[in-house]
């Protein structure tokens, strides 16, 4: 088995093995794997290799497994790791979470809660479970408002992430609207994911995400970890249904749980 860095050429393999390792995972427990298309998985993963760091495990010059991860100041996030079922079980995993690893002093993840191999492998290394990242999903059934004004996207992301996102303010505002209502700023994408939805305050998250379920015209979807209760109150408010297979915020030792914050999503986060 040999680890090499990953190239744009190895897309289509990496959603062929992601698509057949999630498999493995929500099948025999009777869930519906995410299927993501090809041109969502790819533009995502061209982002995050693009500002961070991606491998692939190969085996008689067949990938069998890959991993990605993005570091942001001293902020480490590991977006992947993804083994084909039939390789699953040999190894693979541990190597290339070592090759992502880096040395970064404040580390997170998200894992689906039914991945318990995986959780395992992280906890491990000091990713602990903290909170669940709930998906809610449905038509919007809300009366909210808030007024529209400039916001200091930096600012709010030191309170809602802890980091600087500005690299990544630049992939979303080229695939998905931008709302800025002063103390918070909201996205959504075409298909109606809403996210991320990041507030100087929890109450000011809440207000933006209140604001742009209200204005919806169509299904959304929204991630929200449970450490977020305002934003977990506005969702139930507006009548969106839990998805029955949660997330889970993994988080090294001295990192808080997101309390005003709306994710994009589990790579980019």
């Amino acid at each position: 088995m040999e680890l090499r860095p990953t190239t744009d050429g190895d897309l289509p393999t990496l959603h062929a093995t992601f698509v057949d390792a999630i498999a493995t995972v929500f099948a025999p427990l009777g869930f519906d794997a995410p299927s993501p298309s090809f041109d969502g998985f790819s533009t995502l993963q061209r982002h995050v290799l693009a500002t961070g760091v991606g491998y692939v495990a190969e085996e008689e010059g067949d990938v069998v497994g890959f991993a990605s991860a993005w570091t942001r100041g001293d902020d480490w996030f590991l977006a992947s790791l993804f083994i084909r079922g039939g390789a699953q079980g040999r190894g693979i995993g541990p190597q290339l979470l070592d090759a992502v690893w880096g040395d970064a002093s404040r580390r997170r993840t998200v894992t689906d809660a039914i991945q318990p191999v995986s959780n395992v492998l992280y906890g491990r290394r000091g990713l602990s479970p903290v909170t669940p990242l709930l998906t809610f999903a449905g038509t919007a059934r809300l009366d909210a408002s808030a007024e529209e004004s400039a916001a200091d996207v930096q600012a709010i992301d030191a309170v809602a992430y802890g980091f600087d996102r500005t690299v990544d303010h630049r992939y979303w505002e080229q695939h998905a609207r931008r709302t800025e209502w002063g103390d918070a700023y909201s996205y959504v994408f075409p298909r109606g994911d809403v996210g991320p939805v990041g507030g100087s305050t929890p109450a000011a998250a809440a207000r933006a995400l209140a604001a742009e379920l209200a204005r919806s015209d169509g299904p959304v979807r929204v991630r929200i970890p449970g450490s977020a209760r305002e934003l977990v109150s506005v969702a139930l408010r507006a009548g969106l249904r839990l998805d029955p297979v949660p997330g889970l915020v993994l988080l090294s030792p001295g990192v808080e749980p997101p309390t005003a914050l709306a994710p994009s999503g589990y790579m980019l986060f």
